[in-house]
């Protein structure tokens, strides 16, 4: 497991604060934004990428470039990595969670999303050519445009998913609501990274007082349910601290179903980023570092969607 100790910025609404951030990645623009903010950040994969179902990605594969999809929907910049989409027809359109998804997807198969959905995967349930059904977009996800109804059951077009083998059911079931035949695919899953792979002071640092002479932390981001999980596991909930200890730490969460499991396991959240962009995680984490004085909130702070810099 790689880790990374980012130096905090000189200046900025982050000054002072140190950020646990549960995942590490090159280029990661989450990281950047709160380094940009003044925050000392701490990058640490808790989990890692095992392979998928290879099998099953090989069948979408085939029907994928015979042309069998309207769609393929595309939530984490994961699934192009652990599954090749390049042979996707132009007539199959793609839908990404967020930007970096969208980055993914074109890095990987050259080209660009046709909706690129805010808000996290929920938000991919509020495009009109989604959440319309096959009728809105004018798809059917098959090969000709002649097919015959008995090749297309029901009428519905077609849509590719593939994601996490753990991934929260809730897209699929709403896209399926819609008119949609869902076929997910799992072509990757996450499990928790080992203990003894834990960068050497990070346990101690997670128990200590979220103050500059402790080196504690003042928040620990969630990108995803994995990511709690395995901080749960790891490292266990931030230790509750009376006032004379300092300032406790704070937990902001990516997204409602990131938010539902950090909930679920005695994780919070004080904040939810409901975009998923590093401005998104910024504000959310921002609205956590005012409030994280007293007690927990049973109310998370919910951060709205902010104006990306043009």
């Amino acid at each position: 497991m790689r880790h990374a100790l980012r130096a905090a910025g000189q200046a900025g609404p982050l000054a002072g604060a140190r950020v646990l951030l549960t995942r590490r990645a090159a280029g990661d623009r989450i990281a950047t934004a709160l380094e940009e903010a003044g925050a000392e950040v701490v990058a640490v994969a808790l989990t890692e990428t095992v392979p998928g179902d290879c099998e099953a990605m090989a069948r979408a594969q085939e029907r994928l470039a015979s042309g069998a999809y309207a769609w393929v929907v595309v939530t984490s910049a994961r699934a192009p990595a652990a599954m090749s989409l390049a042979g996707a027809p132009a007539s199959t359109r793609f839908a990404a969670v967020g930007p970096g998804t969208a980055r993914a997807l074109e890095e990987s198969i050259g080209r660009r999303a046709d909706i690129v959905a805010d808000g996290g995967a929920a938000g991919l349930l509020r495009e009109p050519l989604l959440a319309g059904g096959p009728e809105s977009s004018g798809a059917h996800g098959e090969s000709t445009q002649d097919a015959s109804s008995a090749e297309r059951p029901e009428g519905r077009g077609r849509l590719l998913l593939p994601a996490s083998a753990i991934a929260d059911p809730a897209l699929a079931d709403g896209l399926g609501e819609a008119g949609w035949l869902v076929e997910a695919v799992p072509a990757y899953s996450t499990r928790t990274a080992p203990a003894d792979s834990l960068p050497p002071g990070l346990t101690r640092a997670w128990g200590s007082p979220a103050d500059p002479a402790s080196g504690g932390f003042d928040v620990v981001v969630l990108l995803a349910g994995s990511g709690a999980r395995a901080l749960h596991e790891l490292l266990g909930p931030p230790p509750a601290r009376p006032a004379s200890m300092g300032r406790r730490t704070a937990v902001v969460a990516l997204g409602p179903s990131t938010a539902a499991e950090a909930a679920r396991l005695g994780l919070g959240p004080d904040a939810v980023a409901d975009s998923p962009t590093p401005h998104g995680v910024l504000s959310a984490v921002s609205a956590a570092v005012s409030n994280i004085t007293g007690p927990r909130s049973t109310r998370p702070h919910h951060a709205p969607t902010p104006e990306e810099p043009s």
